[in-house]
């Protein structure tokens, strides 16, 4: 009897709040209709619109320059920074803070030519040092550290009875950058093979040359070599794991033998030339005055 009672008072509940605040004519269709409509392509901000009219400007980027920035856009858009640049907008970027320091450079030091273009070339360098380069090597950084373990790892799952693009896809669902490449090769799988199948290259293949990372490209042409041999699986990535772990292990032993000369020339612009200027500007008032003696 309580259960009816309770009922029938969120009934009456619901009919008064009806009749008070009524949904408007057509709002369940509009919904609906709005379940299927494809969603509109987000605007781009206002700085990027006029980027675009340097476009044909920075077609004549030199081709080193146009490929090391289409590289380092690669690597950073591998976490989630730039996502929805395209090379050839951050090339335009370069140009438009180019420009800027130049006309800059022609207002404040129009009698030194050398003055002029350190204010044209402070902008692209900045941003390509800051925003581009050093998060792309972080990022590749990190892959090479990751590699030799998700390999590890795809070679036990590859030797328990689980197809390769089944254990590809499960670890693809991961953290880490590794994770967010497969991912992304996964992607570009749709509608094709994702290993090399008649002489066409695959998804891992052409997103391994896309990357120009060398450990990648090895490691597709491993998977390749798997999945068209069909036994081996576990001998032959256990070896790619540790061949990636020793190149990893030897090129972060140098990084460590060069880290002493590297940092020589930041510890005497930043600590040891301020130190001799602090300590002579503190002689000089007394050498200068005559007071010291």
């Amino acid at each position: 009897m309580e259960i009816i009672i309770a009922l029938l008072t969120a009934a009456l509940a619901g009919l008064v709040t009806y009749r008070l605040w009524p949904l408007p004519a057509g709002q369940f269709d509009d919904r609906v209709a709005a379940g299927f409509e494809a969603p509109a392509p987000d605007r781009r901000p206002l700085y990027r619109e006029l980027l675009a009219g340097l476009a044909p400007l920075a077609r004549y980027t030199p081709a080193g320059w146009a490929r090391a920035i289409a590289g380092q856009v690669y690597w950073c858009q591998l976490t989630g920074k730039w996502a929805g640049w395209s090379a050839a907008e951050v090339s335009a970027l370069h140009l438009a803070l180019l420009i800027a320091g130049a006309l800059a450079g022609l207002l404040v030091a129009r009698d030194n030519a050398a003055l002029a273009a350190g204010y044209a070339l402070a902008g692209p360098l900045l941003l390509n040092l800051i925003y581009l380069r050093a998060p792309a090597r972080r990022v590749r950084r990190q892959l090479a550290a990751e590699l030799p373990e998700f390999v590890s790892i795809l070679a036990a799952e590859a030797a328990s009875e689980t197809t390769l693009q089944e254990a590809l896809t499960r670890l693809a669902r991961g953290r880490g950058v590794c994770a967010a490449w497969f991912q992304q090769a996964l992607r570009l799988a749709v509608g094709r093979s994702l290993f090399t199948e008649g002489g066409q290259p695959g998804a891992l293949a052409l997103e391994a040359r896309a990357s120009g990372e060398r450990d990648l490209i090895t490691l597709a042409r491993t998977l390749d070599n798997v999945k068209r041999r069909g036994t081996g699986t576990r001998e032959l990535l256990a070896q790619t794991a540790r061949d990636t772990a020793a190149r990893f292990t030897g090129e972060a032993q140098l990084r460590a033998e060069k880290v002493g000369s590297e940092i020589i020339l930041p510890m005497i612009l930043f600590f040891f030339l301020p130190y001799i200027v602090v300590i002579l500007s503190v002689l000089a008032g007394p050498l200068l005055t005559g007071g010291l003696f």
